[in-house]
């Protein structure tokens, strides 16, 4: 799945493009088929960037490298960052983060994306300590992330859609923690000046929510949750959602 066209001019730091430059593109690995890209999907394409999805998600095998690309997004899954028995492409998703980390190309890890980035710099993810963090959540900027180039502009507390039973419990070496929440301190951080990881879902949409909890349905009784409490939030939410996450998400498209 890609698409295709020329960058349009962003006002945007640290970088502008301007029309007739070249083209920005961007590896995303999508694990599952119902963990797609979601509302970030239309912002892509008007921003101009080519997209080219990889792995199970969409019956396309993760790549052994980056190639010649700008950028580099993995989305979230069931599995955890080190269930390479279960998840058996997990290895290479790894070292596709590690070329980006060597390479200083701008990374987004979202939920598993997240957690995975984490590890690979040498960080620790383990079952979440509290409690699991299931749908529409309040999250806050920490003071660090107050100056983020990605997370700066967020307002103090915000929401965004949750869906995780594990969490970074010991950030990698020479991070910084950017947001946090009452249930999980490690929500958002940053590795180096181009790498974000992030626990929630910014990405995620109505429908999202809708065919997670759907599908999920005996794990959401085991909780003591609903589907209908996990998706009815969401048909009113969606607006605020989007004018909280597609700024961001230009941001960082701001770095390719």
């Amino acid at each position: 799945m890609s698409t295709e066209a020329v960058i349009s001019a962003l006002d945007l730091e640290p970088s502008v493009h301007t029309e007739g430059s070249t083209m920005r593109r961007v590896v995303i690995v999508q694990h599952e088929d119902n963990a797609g890209i979601g509302r970030f999907a239309a912002p892509l394409e008007e921003l101009g960037v080519t997209v080219t999805t990889v792995g199970p998600g969409i019956g396309v095998d993760v790549p052994e490298a980056l190639g010649d690309v700008e950028g580099l997004i993995v989305l979230g899954g069931s599995p955890g960052p080190n269930d390479d028995g279960t998840a058996p492409w997990l290895p290479r998703v790894r070292g596709l983060i590690q070329e980006a980390l060597d390479r200083e190309l701008p990374y987004l890890g979202i939920c598993l994306g997240g957690q995975l980035l984490a590890v690979v710099a040498g960080g620790t993810v383990e079952p979440v300590r509290i409690r699991p963090e299931i749908g529409l959540s309040e999250i806050e900027t920490t003071a660090a992330g107050a100056s983020d180039p990605l997370v700066g502009e967020l307002p103090k507390q915000t929401r965004s859609m949750q869906w995780h039973f594990e969490e970074v419990t010991l950030l990698p070496p020479g991070s910084v923690s950017l947001m946090s929440s009452g249930s999980c301190p490690n929500q958002a951080f940053r590795v180096g000046s181009k790498a974000w990881g992030v626990q929630f879902h910014p990405e995620a949409d109505a429908t999202t929510a809708k065919s997670w909890a759907t599908g999920d349905d005996a794990q959401l009784t085991r909780i003591g949750m609903t589907a209908e409490a996990v998706t009815a939030p969401f048909g009113l939410a969606d607006p605020e959602l989007d004018e909280t996450w597609i700024p961001l998400l230009k941001r960082w498209v701001a770095f390719l």
